[in-house]
């Protein structure tokens, strides 16, 4: 797992769509339990909220106990330009990342088409944004994880490493909701929306960590599953370090591409010399200076650290739109100036010129993380394997697991029935989901067609493939899939 799949499939210009939609299974639906009635029966109070409509929706902490404590999930909803069909539930992933939010970018995610037959509904989901939100630290302590020696080399570097990750203690506004932080937390609120909305089934959009959520709720519902796009598979049953090596392998991939990008420019501050090697060890020779000596920045009080620019590297690795800017923030950073990686850095990380974070993102994805996926148990041990297996970031993003060290992380739910044909979607130097984790989450999910964009950037759908978003229209709107060996360019 984390090894770029070959694709012993014929790249085709277009997706072609098969020619009859996806037959429906035709069991019905089971009830929920009594005790649940009270949350299923809900009705969501629209409000005008600028120029869209958000509401409130009720859910118990704890599924097993639904007469304890509650909390409020928000939710927003982009009407249908058209006579809507229906909802589309779209989640953003992260984990962590405001389905509100998401929501309001709908012109952005979906085409005209899908919004113009469906609601564009998102939710922040339980711990996150609007609903009953967790605080794990304070802005300094989330700026002292990004900026601490994330490659140690020394025991005062590590002792210094361990003391910024156990900064983090979560509190949650609601009793209970810490332990109840999971997927399979979130997923089971999905369901209770999905009955608010009035549909029979959910037709649902998730990106990133929204293919954990979506493919969680389809081993929970099965029953209930509509028209179903996963884009960026995230499978559910990596642990951590399995997670880390496919995440490290991914970013070291796209990381090399950018360099062959770089150079093929010319003036590339890593060398124009095609072997992408070279840019490589350019760019490590970069970073390891400033492991010695952080580079000067427009605040004196934040120099820019290795750390912290190898985070910016990679969050700049998701867009393909990105690679100019990322070219000549390392142009500057090459003369001495670290002021537009950092720059960088603080837009894709929501920090604010005053040093504020501009949502709990940081904090709730560590608390839904950590309870969804075991940390190496020994952190060490689980570096030297990253390490030989992805030499450029193995060891960085090992460390990273630290924070969760002590959490205890809970089972994710595993499929219970037969659902409907899901349609998953896959790019071939996808950083943050790499290819190979596609045809775990397919055969995962049980009965699943699996759509390539060969391309570069995080996800597929409404990335400027026309042959990917036609295919994913296809089957939201008329349940029709794409023939399976689909590769779009």
């Amino acid at each position: 797992m984390g090894i770029l799949a070959a694709v012993a499939m014929t790249l085709a210009a277009c997706a072609q769509a098969s020619s009859t939609p996806v037959p429906t299974p035709t069991y019905t639906p089971s009830a929920p339990a009594p005790d649940l009635a009270r949350f299923y029966g809900q009705q969501l109070a629209w409000t005008d909220c600028e120029g869209y409509e958000c509401a409130s929706l009720e859910v118990p902490v704890d599924y097993a106990d639904p007469g304890g404590p509650t909390l409020d999930i928000a939710v927003l909803r982009s009407p249908a330009a058209g006579e809507p069909r229906g909802s589309l539930v779209v989640n953003p992933g992260g984990p962590g990342s405001s389905g509100r939010e998401y929501a309001r970018a709908t012109s952005a995610i979906v085409t005209d088409a899908v919004h113009g037959s469906f609601d564009v509904v998102g939710f922040d989901p339980r711990g996150v944004g609007g609903s009953a939100p967790v605080d794990c630290a304070d802005d300094a302590a989330f700026d002292a994880l990004i900026y601490v020696d994330s490659t140690p080399d020394e025991p005062s570097e590590v002792t210094a490493l361990e003391s910024a990750s156990t900064l983090l203690d979560c509190t949650a506004p609601v009793d209970g909701l810490l332990d109840h932080m999971s997927t399979a937390d979130a997923a089971r609120d999905l369901d209770v929306l999905r009955a608010a909305l009035g549909q029979e089934r959910l037709d649902y959009l998730g990106v990133s960590y929204g293919t954990h959520l979506g493919a969680t709720y389809a081993a929970l519902f099965p029953e209930r599953v509509g028209r179903f796009v996963l884009d960026g598979p995230l499978p559910a049953d990596l642990d951590a370090e399995e997670l880390t090596l496919g995440q490290a392998r991914g970013f070291e991939d796209s990381l090399r591409r950018f360099v062959e990008y770089c150079a093929d420019e010319g003036d590339c501050p890593l060398g124009d010399d095609p072997d992408s090697a070279v840019g490589m060890a350019r760019l490590r020779a970069l970073l390891d200076g400033l492991d010695v000596a952080p580079a000067s920045t427009s605040d004196p009080q934040r120099p820019l650290t290795e750390a912290a620019a190898t985070y910016a590297i990679l969050m700049s690795l998701y867009r393909v739109d990105d690679r100019p800017q990322l070219r000549d923030a390392l142009a500057s950073l090459a003369a001495g100036d670290g002021t537009p990686l950092q720059r960088m850095l603080d837009e894709r990380s929501g920090r604010e010129s005053d040093g504020s974070y501009r949502d709990n993102a940081f904090d709730a994805f560590y608390a839904i993380s950590c309870r969804d996926r075991a940390a190496p148990a020994d952190i060490e041990q689980s570096i030297d394997r990253l390490s030989a297996a992805a030499p450029f970031l193995g060891e960085y993003l090992a460390w990273g697991n630290l924070p969760c060290a002590a959490t205890q992380a809970i089972a994710p739910a595993a499929p219970v029935g037969p659902a409907p044909t899901v349609l998953v979607v896959a790019t071939t130097h996808d950083p943050a989901t790499p290819f190979a984790w596609a045809e775990l989450l397919v055969a995962q999910l049980g009965d699943a067609v699996l759509l390539v964009r060969d391309g570069d950037g995080h996800t597929g759908y409404r990335e400027g493939s026309g042959c990917t978003d036609e295919a994913v229209d296809a089957f939201l709107l008329d349940g029709a899939l794409p023939e399976p060996g689909t590769v779009c360019d």
